[in-house]
């Protein structure tokens, strides 16, 4: 089954028109140029023909007009198709900013966590290691806690799961650190 084939554009319309007015142009130039000028039948043609002729600059000005007009009307398109990409633009460049922001916060987070993992597993187990450990266990697993509200507040619905994973975990290794006064 053939496809309805689209309608030229006006652009493409009035160029075509344009151009087919040229070209009448040209053959009418060429044509009248070969009459001899050699009799009265001969001279009376030529005239008539230049006659017509005469109506051609005012036909390729419409034309020139009409492709003009189609032109204008075509960058108004493209304006109009790019104006709201630039608002969008600075929208995706405002949200990368707060992402950017947010991800930072999280990789220090981890980092902290990272830190604190080695902390653990290579220092002896005093009371004051736990009480320390314990203490920067709950503050991590506060900011995580507050960066996933944050996350979920900006709608970054994943980094919110990743912080709120953070969070668990911290709050987990929190509960397997051994009671005080055991150490």
């Amino acid at each position: 089954m053939a496809k309805d084939k689209k309608p030229p554009s006006k652009l493409v319309s009035a160029a075509e028109e344009l151009e087919a007015e040229l070209d009448r142009a040209e053959t009418l130039s060429r044509a009248v140029r070969r009459i001899r000028l050699d009799g009265e039948k001969n001279l009376n043609r030529a005239a008539e023909e230049l006659g017509r002729l005469l109506t051609l600059p005012e036909r390729l000005g419409e034309r020139l007009n009409a492709l003009s007009t189609a032109m204008s009307e075509l960058q108004a398109r493209q304006l109009a198709a790019l104006e709201p990409l630039a608002a969008f633009a600075g929208q995706v460049q405002q949200r990368q900013q707060l992402f950017g922001t947010h991800m930072q916060v999280f990789a220090e987070l981890g980092k902290a966590a990272g830190i604190l993992g080695g902390d653990l597993g290579s220092s002896e187990v005093t009371e004051m290691a736990l009480a320390e450990a314990d203490g920067r266990l709950q503050q991590i697993a506060e900011l995580a806690r507050s960066l996933a509200e944050a996350a979920r507040a900006d709608d970054f619905p994943e980094l919110a799961e990743q912080a709120d994973v953070l969070k668990q975990r911290m709050t987990a290794l929190r509960k397997r650190l051994p009671p005080r006064g055991s150490a």
